[in-house]
């Protein structure tokens, strides 16, 4: 296949067979490739903080909430008119507002929710809360194996605190530890484990005992308690008030006389106050504060939302509001055919509110929080007009350059148009030489973005650690969670895909575009007049 002597001419001055690299082409695809990969990674990296952030507001808040206009005792009956809708996978109705926690001299005031859990799962996934909450105990020649806590064990005394309101009343859940002064084997040799502490487990020292036929003893000589078990459903649970044990797979028969040694310490309560106790309180009704205890600490990704709070029973709240019979909301999860799009989601929530759009109101996510979002497109869309600049200078750059090129080799522009070639084709030589730098900084940029986001993990928490210090990359943490930072890669998004193809073909034509100037001049270069320039 022939190659067009103007494109051939363009390659051999940007790569001349003399030499391995040329000093001009390198510094020109590189400053493109440059240019490329900054404006690849900020936008592809500022997408993904906006999923990130998407995914966490879902999950504090749902797909939407059903807000009552009035108040109303009527919401059990809403309840299942939308759990039967084959769209609706989960309803959460919920009480919210802010309560008073004490525990001896030191308050805290958090936003407060009560959920109703009677309607099946739960819209919030709360024990993925619990399990990014969960705080471990160290201690000298001791090990913490305290298991995560679970919703089930919310209960009308029991609630769950986030990570600052536990910091703010130095409480915590019940922890359990195994002794380093085990005799025998240890935790996992003698082929049990601890899968559940319930709240009500007090302070003790147990003794796990493996006596042999499959059966084992647990004692605990401060509260008197010995008893003899056998693996039940895989468990050893010796009832209400003990640590619930579970044989490992595949289980192993330890020694005859093999003991564990394990020390509980029992979960912290707080006292609960509310604004109708303190009216009550005004006319002079004496009403006790409502006691309970901390079931778990959890962390809510979304911390806007949660920084300073607290969740407890639908029950409980309506115990210390004196709201019984209301609802100030439900939480709402649909199937992915409704949430999967914005536009589909906005629709479903105009539907359902449509026959009741006097008594509720239906708010998807995004519309709850658009403000945040638009903020978060207004960022990008200054990084990008920040980023474009940079490409024009590298367009200018090469613009000088092929400019340069031109002014030196006007004997040789006045040869090829003296031997037949058109004007045409001898300025193209200088735009396709703009197009060859723009096409291959546009290749090498797109490479360079693509390891950016291989290496987005080690590339962020190096340049936090850099500026906040070991101490402040949690705080970072805290709003831009960059070690799930979800950037896909193009061929895994078509959203990523677009972003690489449009900054990409910037690049290329901003190339082009910056050898028009040189080509104009070189095909309106009289050859009388060039052949003859020293």
């Amino acid at each position: 296949m022939k190659i067009p002597w103007p494109f051939f001419l363009a390659w051999k001055q940007l790569f001349p067979s003399q030499k391995k690299v040329s000093f001009f082409s390198f510094l020109a695809v590189v400053g493109v490739a440059l240019g490329v990969n900054v404006m690849i990674v900020v936008v592809a990296f500022m997408k993904g903080f906006q999923h990130k952030f998407r995914e966490d507001i879902i999950d504090a808040q749902g797909h939407a909430r059903a807000i009552p206009l009035s108040r109303t005792k009527e919401w059990p009956k809403l309840q299942q008119e939308l759990l039967a809708q084959s769209e609706v996978l989960a309803v959460s109705p919920y009480l919210q507002g802010p309560l008073l926690l004490q525990r001896q001299s030191y308050h805290s005031v958090p936003l407060s929710i009560g959920i109703d859990l009677s309607g099946g799962k739960s819209v919030l996934p709360l024990d993925e809360f619990l399990q990014s909450g969960q705080m471990r105990m160290e201690a000298h020649n001791a090990v913490d194996v305290t298991p995560v806590p679970q919703i089930a064990s919310l209960q009308d005394d029991v609630v769950f605190v986030s990570q600052y309101v536990a910091n703010r009343l130095g409480v915590r859940p019940g922890a359990i530890l195994r002794m380093g002064k085990s005799k025998g084997l240890a935790d996992d040799q003698l082929g049990v484990k601890v899968v559940q502490l319930g709240v009500g487990v007090p302070s003790a020292e147990w003794e796990i005992v493996y006596i042999g036929d499959n059966q084992w003893s647990i004692r605990s000589a401060g509260l008197d308690f010995n008893t003899t078990l056998k693996p039940k459903d895989g468990l050893l649970d010796g009832g209400p008030g003990t640590p619930t044990f579970a044989l490992l797979s595949p289980f192993v028969e330890p020694e005859i006389g093999s003991v564990s040694i394990y020390q509980t310490f029992r979960s912290s309560t707080v006292e609960v106050f509310s604004p109708a106790m303190i009216e009550r309180a005004q006319a002079d009704e004496m009403v006790p504060p409502k006691e309970v205890r901390v079931g778990g600490i959890f962390e809510v990704p979304w911390q806007g939302f949660h920084a300073e709070a607290m969740i407890g029973t639908f029950r409980l709240l309506e115990d210390v509001r004196s709201s019984t019979g209301l609802c100030d909301g439900m939480f709402l999860k649909f199937s992915s055919q409704i949430s999967g799009n914005e536009d589909t989601l906005y629709s479903f929530c105009e539907q359902l509110e449509l026959p009741r759009s006097g008594d509720w109101a239906f708010v998807p996510w995004f519309v709850e929080n658009a403000w945040f979002f638009d903020l978060l497109k207004f960022e990008e869309y200054l990084m990008i007009l920040i980023m474009v600049p940079i490409g024009l200078v590298a367009a200018f750059a090469i613009a000088i350059a092929l400019m340069t090129t031109v002014l030196r080799k006007v004997r040789e522009i006045g040869l090829l148009v003296a031997m037949g070639g058109a004007r045409v084709a001898v300025g193209s030589i200088f735009c396709l030489q703009g197009f060859l730098i723009g096409l291959l900084g546009a290749v090498l940029g797109c490479g360079l973005a693509l390891l950016f986001i291989c290496f987005r993990d080690e590339i962020m928490s190096f340049i936090v650690v850099r500026i906040a210090g070991d101490e402040g990359k949690s705080g970072v943490a805290q709003f831009y969670d960059f070690y799930s930072l979800n950037v896909p890669y193009p061929w895994e998004s078509s959203e990523s895909a677009s972003t690489f193809l449009t900054f990409g073909l910037f690049a290329v034509f901003v190339s082009t575009l910056a050898g028009l100037i040189p080509a104009w001049r070189a095909a309106r270069m009289n050859p009388a007049d060039a052949l003859r320039n020293e």
